[in-house]
C-alpha cells in the first residue's frame, strides 16, 4: 500500500486491509504502522482494536472523532467490518472522509478490517463497501492493502520463513511434512512452529520424535484410519475421535472430513495409476497397497460416498450429523470388504 500522492502526509488518512487470514492481516498491520510512525509525536501509535460482530461500541466514536488531552496518536483498529451492518457503516464512511481533512487527522489512523474470502484472484468485497465512495477513494488514492493470505504455492515458502524467524533449522523432509500437515493459516502455523521450537537444540534442529510429531497431521490421520477400517484394527474408533476432536470440530465437520477424503481417494488413483504423487516416501508403499487393494471401483465408491454427503446435506435430504454417519458407515462396508 502506498500513501496518496496528492496528500501532503507521509501516511494514508484511512485505511483499508483486505486479508482473509487473522495472521497474515496482523502482521500487515504491523508492518503498516512500523512504516508510518506518527508525524512529529515521539509516542508510538497507541492501538484501540474492536470487533464489528459485536456493534459499534460509543468508546470507537470517541476514539474516531475525539482527541485526548495528551495529543496520544491512535490507531483505531476495526476487526471484520464487513460485519458491521450497512446503516452503521454509511455514518462510519462519511465520519472517515470528513476526519481524514480535519486537523487532528495526523494523530488518528483507522485501520479497517475486510476479512472475506478471495475468488479467482479477487476479494469478495460487500457491494455497499466496494461502491462508497470512502472505500472508492482509498482504493484509487493506495489507501487499500489487499492479500489473499496463505495459498498452496505460497505455503512452503512461508512456513520455512517462520521458522528461520523462530531460528528453527527444519531439513527437507521435516518442511514438506508440515506444508501437507498445517493449513494454510498463518496464526496455526505460528503456534505449531511454537511447539515445535521447545524441542529443538542449540543449533535449532528437531530431533526425530518431533519428526514423529509433524506426522500426525490430518492427512495421515485419515490414512491410519482408513487403513485401520481395512485391516478391522481395534483401535480405529480412537482414531476417529482423534480426527473429530482434534482436527474436523464444528458445524463444517463433514465438508472437511469429506475434503480429506476426496484428497485421499485421489492419490490413492493415482498410486495405482502408476504416478507418483508428492508424499513422505515413508508412506508410499502403505498407501499403494490400500490402493491396490481396493482397486479403481473401490476408489471411485470413495469419491461417489464423499459426494453424496455433501450433495444431500446441501439438498437438505438430511442435517451434517446424519451425513457423517451415513458416511461412516459406509467407508467402514467399503474397507472391510475383501478383494
Amino acid at each position: 500500500m502506498t500513501p496518496h500522492s496528492g496528500k501532503s502526509m507521509t501516511r494514508p488518512a484511512y485505511s483499508f486491509c483486505i486479508c482473509p487470514d487473522s495472521g497474515i492481516l496482523r502482521s500487515r498491520i504491523e508492518t503498516l504502522l512500523a512504516t508510518h510512525p506518527p508525524e512529529g509525536n515521539a509516542s508510538p501509535w497507541r492501538r484501540f482494536s474492536f470487533w464489528g460482530d459485536e456493534g459499534l461500541p460509543p468508546a470507537f466514536w470517541e476514539h474516531l472523532t475525539l482527541q485526548g488531552l495528551f495529543a496520544t496518536p491512535k490507531a483505531i483498529i476495526l476487526r471484520n467490518a464487513q460485519n458491521v451492518p450497512a446503516d452503521t457503516l454509511r455514518p462510519l464512511f462519511s465520519t472517515l472522509e470528513q476526519t481524514a481533512s480535519s486537523a487532528g487527522a495526523s494523530l488518528t489512523w483507522p485501520l479497517i478490517c475486510l476479512e472475506v474470502a478471495f475468488e479467482k484472484g479477487k476479494a469478495k468485497i460487500p457491494p455497499h463497501i466496494q461502491k462508497h465512495p470512502a472505500f472508492t477513494r482509498a482504493d484509487k488514492a493506495g489507501w487499500a492493502d489487499y492479500s489473499p493470505g496463505l495459498e498452496a504455492h505460497t505455503l512452503t515458502a512461508h512456513i520455512q520463513a517462520e521458522a528461520k524467524r523462530k531460528q528453527l533449522a527444519l531439513s527437507r523432509e521435516q518442511l514438506f511434512l508440515l506444508a501437507k500437515a498445517l493449513p494454510p493459516d498463518a496464526a496455526r502455523i505460528a503456534s505449531e512452529l511454537d511447539k515445535l521450537a521447545l524441542l529443538a537444540d542449540q543449533e535449532g534442529r528437531l530431533p526425530e520424535a518431533a519428526l514423529a510429531c509433524i506426522e500426525q497431521s490430518q492427512e495421515i490421520s485419515i490414512f491410519e484410519l482408513l487403513r485401520g477400517i481395512q485391516q478391522r484394527q481395534e483401535n480405529a474408533p480412537a482414531v476417529w475421535r482423534r480426527i473429530l476432536e482434534d482436527r474436523l470440530s464444528g458445524e463444517n465437520m463433514v465438508f472437511a472430513f469429506n475434503a480429506v477424503v476426496l484428497r485421499e481417494a485421489r492419490q490413492l488413483w493415482q498410486l495405482l495409476a502408476g504416478e507418483s504423487p508428492p508424499m513422505p516416501p515413508s508412506l508410499i508403499a502403505q498407501k499403494r497397497a490400500t490402493a491396490q487393494n481396493l482397486g479403481f471401483a473401490g476408489i471411485s465408491r470413495l469419491w461417489e460416498l464423499a459426494l453424496t454427503a455433501d450433495k444431500g446435506i446441501k439438498s437438505g435430504e438430511f442435517n451434517p450429523e446424519q451425513a457423517f454417519e451415513m458416511l461412516a458407515a459406509q467407508l467402514f462396508l467399503l474397507f472391510s470388504q475383501k478383494r
